[in-house]
């Protein structure tokens, strides 16, 4: 079906201003994002406050009509990793400044900016992103019915992702989605190479990760792990089983609509999702852990009655899944990034679809289930 997306929501412009200038600087310079004519420009892309306070334009050459071109995500990739050597400066006993190397460190370093990534062992193996990444890109070259949705460097560049997506957006229960592959490798040793598959909500942005369609329904999709893929027989094409796990996750989010949960049922997994501590006696506001608990579970009480992003589900168990992923995704307080480094670097390093997963456990233990999914 052909079907038209509407504008993605944005945080407001306070949401902007609280977040560092350098992160947002770094954002608006390292992620490239494609199918612009489908979905619109990124959340960020109206400007970013600069460090003087005024208001500047996103660089030429970061968002696409269509797919990001092949070129362009190798020149976004291509950064140079090297091996430095570790040394320490330090005064002695006697006040004088001396320098000692660590031999079995090699640190890994950006070569072009001197950015330093992490300290690993010596026998430690760099892995280049675009030569780590390159199987990924042929598979997308291979396949006309793919593209890149998005690249980028998070983590001051320790971290590139590459993501995949079926440019068609599917719909079931109401809700659109859009499959993606998602390629991940570090130079800052936080995360082994692995690639991933999922969708990401038309409406809201929010990421259906493997935990709804595997974790906690019976419905199961594949998924590769560890190192670049081959490129595959004209069968296991990226498009065709980017196909299959969109159908997998059509399958999931139905089953999950059709578990009823109640507003009592709502109101015990927030107990449990969202405890209110008693009142601090000496605070009038009743103390910072009261105020923020009681906050977020007002807002997740206002998300499922009156959100657009999860209302239309409200009273099911694919509500609950939306009313937990859309706080976390829009609401949920960042610190030391913008919202969407970490959005995305939850997406990377696996954080979204363990929080997914927490939720849907506890709904299930609010139900009484093993897992939440619809009987047969």
């Amino acid at each position: 079906m052909n079907y038209q997306l509407p504008p993605l929501p944005s945080p407001s412009n306070v949401d902007i201003l609280e977040k560092s200038t350098e992160t947002m600087e770094w954002l608006r310079s390292n992620i490239l994002v494609g199918y612009t004519d489908e979905r619109g420009p990124a959340w960020w892309a109206a400007g970013a406050v600069t460090r003087d306070g005024t208001w500047s334009a996103i660089p030429d050459g970061s968002h696409f009509p269509g797919p990001v071109p092949i070129e362009v995500v190798r020149a976004q990739l291509d950064v140079p990793l090297v091996k430095g050597a570790s040394h320490v400066t330090y005064l002695d006993e006697a006040g004088e400044r001396q320098v000692s190397s660590d031999e079995d460190t090699a640190p890994i370093v950006n070569a072009r900016t001197g950015q330093v990534f992490g300290y690993p062992k010596k026998g430690y193996k760099i892995h280049p992103y675009l030569e780590t990444l390159h199987g990924f890109i042929e598979q997308i070259l291979l396949d006309e019915s793919v593209g890149v949705g998005s690249v980028g460097l998070l983590k001051k560049g320790g971290v590139a992702f590459l993501q995949a997506v079926l440019p068609e957006v599917l719909e079931v229960e109401g809700y659109g989605y859009q499959p993606y592959v998602l390629g991940v490798t570090s130079a800052d040793l936080s995360r082994a190479t692995s690639f991933g598959t999922g969708a990401k909500g038309a409406v809201c942005d929010n990421t259906v990760t493997a935990a709804l369609a595997g974790a906690l329904t019976s419905f199961k999709y594949r998924h590769t792990s560890g190192s670049a893929p081959k490129v595959q027989a004209a069968r296991e094409r990226l498009g065709v089983r980017l196909v299959q796990a969109g159908e997998e996750i059509a399958e999931a989010i139905t089953a999950l609509t059709k578990v009823d949960v109640s507003d009592a049922e709502f109101s015990a997994w927030l107990d449990m999702t969202a405890p209110v501590p008693d009142p601090d006696p000496k605070s009038s506001t009743g103390g910072p852990a009261f105020t923020f608990a009681t906050a977020k579970r007002g807002e997740m009480s206002r998300l499922w009655t009156q959100d657009p992003k999860v209302r239309p589900w409200a009273g099911t168990a694919f509500g609950v899944y939306q009313a937990d992923n859309t706080y976390r995704t829009w609401t949920q307080r960042v610190a030391g990034a913008s919202r969407m480094e970490r959005n995305l670097a939850n997406d990377a390093l696996g954080e979204t679809a363990s929080a997914d997963r927490k939720a849907l456990d506890a709904l299930a233990r609010v139900k009484d289930r093993t897992r939440v999914m619809a009987l047969a």
